[in-house]
């Protein structure tokens, strides 16, 4: 019965009633919020197509409809105050970020106030791409360096072999010689 009246008085807006008698209950004090509050509430209504329940399914329905009336306008609870300190809190940020690019010197003030980027940063970040590329460069000519010794310290390898062959068992010197300076190649490898 309290349910019903806080509803009807919620849900009629040719009456617009002023109180609405939500402490007439613990039922509707519990769903004050939910009825007639800052929310969006959701009500299923349970009805019988038999003819026995004909009136009580009748009454649903009307209390459904009446339930249905109700408008409320949802506004979110948020505290002003709790706003205006998150805002705050952002803008601290944005100034400590700001204050630590013009103490890294990444940001200045121009003689006329106006504000802008260094040049030194902009030079210094510059070098610091061209620096990167050089390393690239650098690295991949040591590669090609590697690549082209390898290939002559094995070229050396194979004519001094070839030598060693031609010299026979007649030249014991020469072929002593070639010995020692394949050794020596095969050390710098």
């Amino acid at each position: 019965l309290a349910l019903g009246n806080v509803i009807s008085a919620l849900g009629d807006q040719s009456k617009k009633v002023v109180h609405v008698p939500y402490r007439d209950s613990k039922l509707t004090r519990l769903l004050q919020d939910s009825l007639g509050g800052n929310s969006q509430t959701i009500m299923i209504a349970c009805v019988s197509p038999s003819d026995r329940d004909f009136m009580e399914t009748l009454n649903t329905l009307k209390y459904a409809n009446r339930a249905r009336n109700i408008k409320n306008k949802v506004v979110v609870n948020q505290d002003k105050t709790s706003q205006q300190i998150s805002a705050l809190r952002a803008e601290i940020a944005r100034l400590q970020m700001e204050l630590m690019e013009y103490k890294a010197g990444k940001r200045v003030i121009g003689e006329d106030g106006s504000e802008g980027y260094s040049d030194l940063f902009r030079e210094n970040a510059m070098l610091q791409k061209e620096n990167s590329a050089l390393r690239m460069r650098v690295k991949a000519m040591q590669e090609a360096i590697d690549a082209i010794n390898n290939r002559v310290t094995h070229l050396m390898s194979q004519e001094a072999n070839l030598m060693l062959a031609k010299a026979g068992d007649g030249n014991e010197a020469i072929g002593a010689l070639i010995q020692n300076y394949i050794r020596e190649i095969e050390e710098l490898r």
